[in-house]
């Protein structure tokens, strides 16, 4: 079909213009999620508009706060929609942990570890995604990282004097705020947005995209719906979508990963419905990658949800944690990434598995604070020998059903396991044992962490080129309409490491910014042109 030929291959194509965008107007439509039932057909473009901006910038998150400020300080009239009544969406219950391969702090070398490389980075990023990310569009990311982290720590934000390597890490670049909570770097980011006098509006919903005409032209503006009713507002420069994933639409997963299933929690918002994706179809936007959905390992069983508590088995496996399945065994290398611990967890025959540790690790990757607050919710539990942990254990019910761990299984397990941490080598698993840091589990007191995986991220969306330019279905650029963070496709490939998410969002938040506001991209320190 010529269809899926680029223009300038199809200069010869006797096909009339008018029949290209019918046929393609029905390609597009038939990739759509749920536009179908809601497409209205093209609206012309309104003569009048209610507010004029030079950008306009849509989500209110990491990515749509960085767009924001970027625009702004690169000279564009800029204002932020928002259709929560709070700004953070999604990212507000982010974990609070940041990839960077270095920042002003010097971390690694503070803590005696060996410096990370943006070369490891970014090849452990696309081995993590099995090769199906933009190789480009992983540079972009890895090598605005550390910039982005810099310019949140001199606007206040707090990290712990810590590093930790999760599953699919080779170096110890994952940073963690004080709070180990998004809410850290999504009030550090309002706040300067506050500072500089940038308009955000909120309960204000994108409901469509306005383009100069059918799959063609500019992108002009947006039509948003408001508690008023609707307006439409018009972006001179672009519009920059920064709506975020759809793992919290059962209907949409299920048309793109029929097994996860509607009863699958998630540790998302509720915002997190796919909407940006969807209305850029509308007006031709290309996607990639729809069928990847990450699951989160370590979410609460009871609820799914990504809790303070949730983030400590993700940070713990270079310390010497070990993940146990109902009989105390161990069913995964605990440094592996999130799909493969998630399936693991899974196929290990029961539910829940549970995170093991115990007091003189736990300050290597989290807070007493942290343990307390989980504590004090039954998230965690305390015990100072094995026989009273694996009570405890034993103790709750897990949506109902009870356990029967044996406290000599989880014994055997953990005896076994010290073995491979002093010897150097995993025979089970094959998990990576650092001299030094991977510690033995060997005096109490001990901790016990149920966990459960909750549909979490969504690796597809719009495609985008390394300057946040959305896509068509030839590839080409729609002219006026930019994308960043979990809206888009193409950078994580078939699985997102952890902690590399804010470290996208808000790299591709300023170069989005900056690309709708200037025409030009951000050069980042390093990288090559």
């Amino acid at each position: 079909m010529h269809l899926s030929k680029k223009p300038e291959e199809r200069k010869n194509i006797p096909m009339k213009r008018s029949l290209s965008l019918f046929l393609a107007t029905l390609l597009v439509l038939s990739f759509s999620i749920g536009v179908l039932a809601e497409d209205k057909g093209f609206i012309t473009p309104p003569t009048e508009w209610d507010e004029t901006y030079d950008v306009v910038v849509v989500g209110g998150g990491f990515s749509g706060l960085a767009a924001a400020y970027a625009s702004h300080m690169a000279g564009a009239n800029t204002v932020l929609i928002e259709k929560m009544p709070f700004v953070g969406g999604n990212s507000i219950i982010n974990g609070g942990v940041y990839a960077a391969y270095t920042s002003k702090l010097q971390m690694a070398e503070k803590l005696g570890l060996t410096p990370d490389t943006p070369e490891k980075h970014i090849e452990d990023t696309i081995l993590g995604g099995d090769s199906f990310s933009d190789p480009k569009l992983v540079e972009q990311f890895v090598y605005g990282s550390p910039v982005m982290l810099d310019l949140l720590l001199d606007n206040g934000l707090k990290v712990r004097e810590a590093l930790s390597r999760p599953g699919g890490h080779y170096g110890y670049r994952t940073h963690t705020t004080e709070s180990q909570c998004g809410c850290d770097i999504i009030v550090t980011q309002y706040e300067m947005v506050k500072k500089e006098n940038i308009p955000v509006q909120l309960n204000t919903k994108m409901v469509y995209i306005y383009r100069e005409k059918p799959f063609d032209g500019r992108v002009l503006g947006i039509k948003v719906q408001t508690k008023e009713g609707t307006k439409n507002i018009r972006a001179l420069n672009g519009v920059v979508l920064a709506t975020g994933g759809f793992a919290a639409n059962p209907e949409m997963r299920q048309t793109y990963v029929p097994w996860i299933t509607p009863e699958t929690p998630t540790t998302n918002q509720p915002c997190a419905t796919g909407e940006g994706i969807r209305l850029a179809q509308q007006v031709g936007a290309n996607t990639l990658h729809m069928s990847y959905i990450q699951l989160y390992p370590f979410a609460d069983p009871n609820n799914g949800r990504l809790d303070r508590v949730a983030v400590i088995p993700f940070s713990g496996p270079s310390f010497g944690i070990v993940y146990v399945d109902i009989n105390g065994n161990r069913y995964v290398n605990e440094g592996e990434r999130r799909d493969v611990c998630s399936m693991a967890a899974i196929n290990s025959g029961g539910f829940p598995t549970f995170a093991i540790f115990n007091e003189e690790m736990a300050g290597l990757f989290t807070t007493k604070e942290d343990l307390e607050w989980g504590m004090a919710r039954n998230r965690v539990y305390k015990a100072d020998t094995l026989d009273e942990l694996v009570e405890k254990i034993n103790a709750q019910p897990y949506k109902g059903q009870k356990i029967n761990m044996t406290s000599e299984s989880l014994k055997a397990t953990l005896e076994r396991h010290n073995e491979f941490v002093e010897n150097g080598k995993d025979l089970d698993f094959g998990k990576r044992i650092d001299k030094g840091v991977t510690l033995p589990i060997h005096e109490g007191p001990y901790y016990a962490i149920p966990q459960w995986p909750s549909a979490h991220h969504t690796m597809g969306g719009l495609k985008i080129t390394p300057k946040a330019e959305v896509q068509d279905i030839w590839d080409q650029v729609i002219p006026g309409l930019f994308a960043a963070g979990e809206v888009t496709g193409g950078v994580h490939g078939t699985n997102r490491l952890g902690s590399n998410a804010v470290a996208d969002c808000l790299a591709f938040g300023k170069i989005a910014g900056e690309m709708a506001a200037t025409g030009k991209a951000p050069k980042w320190p390093g990288m090559d042109e």
